[in-house]
């Protein structure tokens, strides 16, 4: 219970059925432009436009891409099937005793480490860590080439301070939770990550999810997870993980979560 009211209140689907307020963010020019002008009048005044808008249980299923009428101030955009699997996936590491922390790479708000806390509490384990993995600047300068999706640097960028803050707010901000602040590139060679039981990547970029791949995954316990976010949404990033596949041999069949993530359960370490 205490598990299903955490995936219920990070994802607000608690509030499903009420009516929330959005930001507005108007498709056409015109529209756009009289908003920015709207805005710069009400900024001010601590004044907003915003649009009242219901939604159901239904369109937390799964990520907020999906649906446009969620709450707004979730800590996390992932659906409740994502937060479903992981508990699974948590509980299979505990009960066949897989050695390793957990770990995500590209956290956001911190919603999905926050669940990996939770769970981790739920059943008294206190020795395994999460580590929570961010530049808290958002996204690095993406290289053009493999830029499908158009991102620019910052996007997505939430600050340490803030997912500290969320940790706090549902009093799990303790010793066993490790903040790596910093592009993946400069800090995941020397983090002081020893053995994974699982590993979860919300990369975005080619690069990024790359770096992640080539520091992380062989840390990965040997029936451990390796979970990907963006893999049927996300060009670049589906590229990376089948680049690292192949490189290393891996023949672990991919399977889905929900329409965006797919995971797999490692069985032998990388190029064996």
């Amino acid at each position: 219970m205490y598990l299903d009211l955490m995936k219920r209140s990070l994802t607000r689907v608690l509030f499903a059925k009420e009516y929330g307020r959005q930001s507005l963010s108007p498709g056409r020019l015109w529209l756009r432009a009289c908003n920015a002008v709207v805005r710069r009048v009400l900024s001010p005044l601590n004044l907003e436009l915003v649009r009242v808008i219901r939604s159901g249980p239904d369109d937390y299923l799964e990520s907020g891409h999906a649906a446009k009428n969620r709450v707004e101030d979730a800590e996390t955009m992932l659906g409740t099937r994502q937060l479903d699997h992981m508990q699974m996936c948590i509980n299979d590491v505990l009960d066949r005793g897989i050695p390793g922390d957990l770990v995500e790479a590209g956290v956001w708000r911190g919603g999905m480490t926050i669940f990996m806390r939770a769970a981790l509490a739920a059943r008294r384990d206190r020795e395994r860590r999460v580590w929570v993995v961010d530049s808290f600047e958002g996204l690095p300068e993406p290289d053009a080439a493999v830029n499908s999706f158009g991102w620019k640097a910052g996007e997505m960028a939430v600050s340490i301070d803030e997912v500290r803050g969320n940790f706090a707010r549902y009093g799990l901000l303790d010793d066993h939770v490790v903040f790596v602040k910093g592009f993946f590139a400069d800090t995941l060679p020397n983090a002081p990550i020893s053995a994974l039981s699982i590993l979860r990547l919300d990369a975005d970029l080619y690069k990024s999810t790359h770096d992640a791949l080539r520091h992380l995954y062989p840390k990965l316990s040997v029936g451990g997870y390796a979970i990907f976010d963006d893999y049927q949404n996300l060009v670049d990033c589906r590229r990376a993980i089948d680049e690292y596949r192949d490189a290393h041999n891996i023949r672990d069949p991919i399977a889905k979560i929900d329409r965006r993530a797919v995971f797999w359960r490692k069985t032998a370490h990388a190029g064996q």
